[in-house]
């Protein structure tokens, strides 16, 4: 089923197309915009994430409909972000750039996984006038497909429901480096007409099939390019797979403690209370068939020498119950005050492979936060939560961020943003205890601490600015792929710039990053990575339609980058191997016919220049130059 469906999917992706683009570009010019009564585009789609709390604040986000970055169909490369990773789409990353754990609360995924996972702070629930639905599919080399369906529409009225499906299969260059993800979720959301009770329900599934190959056995066969055919490469695995699944239900409820008021009366608005319920249950698998003892950890002995099956299973519920002095959904900009707190308890079962009994933890935490607007200019936020119990226990963050526009929210000639951060918490559970067929370990360490200062300056599409971090017990896997902790304070600087400047029919899109680390020796970072997107954008077809064509340049400068293992889907320090200062170039074409959009891009254009020295990570060659093609398409009916 599924390789019939690797052909007609495709093939009727293609054929639509192809009739869309010849329709439209006759009719694009006559066609008017249809608007409902109240004079709206009726094809306006505006969505908010996680919670009913960012559709209180006001904080909807309009659909992509532009053609800047169509082309960055890989999750780990959108919106110019910069990683590390293995041979092939889909497979183990880590950023680039300092991203450390700062989610509060007990951790279940592995975050080496996280760009291909839906989370439930990512649900969309979408706010529109008409049936939206959008197709996005990409071909690529080796028989690499790409697929996404996002689709919303009013069942009544305030009643919406939504899908959103991902797929991703790629069988890789490399032996056993194969790919076959499927992710998404359902959603059903409903307002009633006097706007006093909200409710959104999703449905959340990710499942991750990924083969682990543990590297090429000899890097030289690549660096030196003795075999063009890259699948007849040895590889460290013959037979290993992780598979990742996640299951889970959300149900969000708000209900607003005064009525809507009908008239100009002042009045006391009590504000809204609201239940949350959330149930996840999350199952990691790794098999190898055929284990290689000097591949693995030499100082335990394997529970199994002649098979590895490591079957983790973590099951989540999560109560709460909150209050917010947001009523109906007021534009934040006409609210000078607004607070909001919560009560949470979490019940967490977890079982590691080796582990014959059930660990359970029970916890609470109390959360809250503030806001407050001066004359739509000055914008205050401040955050905390505190856990008492369980896993989590005597965990706090605090944080307070500062808005000032340089004039006010409309008119003003950029905006100063001020942050700190201070964050105690207990390090991710697998550093504490884990066991399994090659690793085992359990530990007692202390809490790990974070203080960020952030600063930067904003005008229109461009931002500039600086990130200064001090960590205390950090915590980390070593060079004999143990958890440790570094015993002093470490400091880490960040200066970045991104942005999208615009001059005539040119633009350049970029994000640039410089990282300075106190302690090199425990957080490796190369000094600077960074996108550079170069195009040219016109209309075309007298108007019809838009192109755009560019270059988009990816650089990290050399670094002892970290290693993977795949048995811990983790990654640790090693002091072997150096990769970077390697030139990533693609080339590319976009064209926007209405509602389509359309891309053909040749990637990695120079590795046919700079040699085969493009390393995404320790033994993981990247992918050779392939020719991409995409489409995206709308529809509003």
């Amino acid at each position: 089923m599924l390789k019939r469906s690797r052909i007609v999917v495709p093939l009727l992706t293609l054929i639509l197309t192809v009739v869309f683009i010849k329709t439209n570009i006759a009719q694009s010019r006559a066609d008017s915009t249809f608007t409902n009564e109240t004079g709206a585009d009726s094809t306006s789609v505006f969505y908010y994430k996680g919670s009913i709390l960012n559709f209180k604040l006001d904080s909807l986000s309009p659909i992509d409909t532009v053609t800047l970055e169509s082309h960055q169909y890989d999750w780990l490369y959108r919106k110019n972000r910069n990683y590390s990773t293995l041979s092939n789409i889909g497979l183990a990353h880590t950023d680039l750039s300092f991203s450390p754990m700062l989610q509060p609360g007990f951790s279940m995924s592995w975050p080496y996984f996280q760009r291909y996972l839906i989370t439930n702070r990512q649900v969309r629930y979408y706010k529109l006038l008409k049936p939206y639905t959008e197709l996005f599919y990409v071909m690529g080399p080796k028989k690499e497909q790409d697929f996404q369906l996002t689709f919303s529409r009013d069942l009544i009225k305030g009643l919406t429901f939504g899908i959103n499906f991902f797929l991703i299969s790629s069988p890789g260059d490399y032996k056993q480096s194969s790919t076959n993800h499927n992710a998404g979720y359902l959603t059903l959301g409903y307002l009633t007409p006097n706007k006093r009770y909200h409710v959104n329900i999703n449905y959340l599934f990710n499942k991750l099939k990924m083969q682990e190959n543990g590297g090429v056995a000899d890097d030289s066969y690549f660096s030196q390019n003795k075999e063009t055919d890259r699948t007849v490469i040895p590889v460290n695995l013959t037979d290993a797979e992780n598979t990742v699944k996640e299951t889970g239900i959300f149900v969000e409820q708000f209900y607003n403690l005064s009525k809507q008021k009908s008239d100009t009366t002042k009045r006391l608005d009590l504000g809204s209370i609201s239940y949350t319920f959330q149930y996840k249950k999350d199952s990691y698998l790794f098999t190898d068939r055929y284990p290689l003892a000097d591949f693995y950890d030499t100082i335990f002995v394997p529970i199994d020498s002649t098979r590895t099956y490591d079957s983790t299973g973590i099951r989540y519920i999560k109560n709460r119950i909150g209050w917010t002095s947001l009523g109906y959904g007021e534009n934040i900009d006409q609210k000078p005050f607004y607070l909001y707190a919560n009560l949470s308890h979490d019940n967490i079962k977890q079982l590691l492979p080796t582990d014959t009994i059930t660990t359970v933890w029970n916890q609470m935490n109390i959360s809250g936060g503030i806001g407050i607007n001066i004359k739509k200019s000055f914008y205050l936020k401040g955050s905390g939560y505190l856990y008492f119990g369980g896993y989590n226990a005597g965990d706090f963050g605090v944080k307070g961020t500062i808005n000032q526009y340089l004039g006010n929210k409309s008119r003003n000639i950029g905006e100063l943003y001020l942050g700190i951060e201070l964050v105690s918490k207990t390090p991710w559970w697998f550093y504490q205890h884990f066991s399994s067929n090659h690793f085992r370990w359990s530990n007692n360490f202390n809490k790990e601490t974070y203080l960020i200062l952030h600063g930067d300056y904003r005008y229109k599409l461009l931002r500039a600015g600086a990130n200064f971090t001090t960590l205390g017990n950090y915590t980390y896997l070593d060079d004999s792929l143990r958890p440790t902790q570094i015993n002093k304070a470490a400091t880490l600087l960040k200066l970045y710039v991104q942005g999208n400047l615009i001059i005539g029919k040119f633009g350049f899109d970029t994000k640039l990053t410089y990282q300075a680390v106190s302690n090199p020796s425990a957080i490796r970072l190369p000094a600077f990575n960074g996108m550079l997107n170069l195009y040219f954008k016109s209309p075309v077809f007298k108007k019809a339609a838009t192109l755009q064509t560019g270059f988009q340049l990816r650089y990290f400068s050399a670094f002892k980058a970290n290693a993977y293992m795949p048995e811990l889907r983790a990654f640790y320090i090693q002091n072997e191997v150096e990769i970077g200062n390697y030139l990533w170039a693609d080339v590319y074409v976009t064209l926007k016919v209405k509602r389509a959009r359309l891309f053909l891009k040749m990637s990695n254009v120079t590795g046919y220049f700079e040699g085969y020295n493009y390393w995404l990570a320790p033994h993981y060659p990247g992918r050779d130059a392939g020719i991409y093609f995409g489409v995206s398409w709308r529809f509003h009916d």
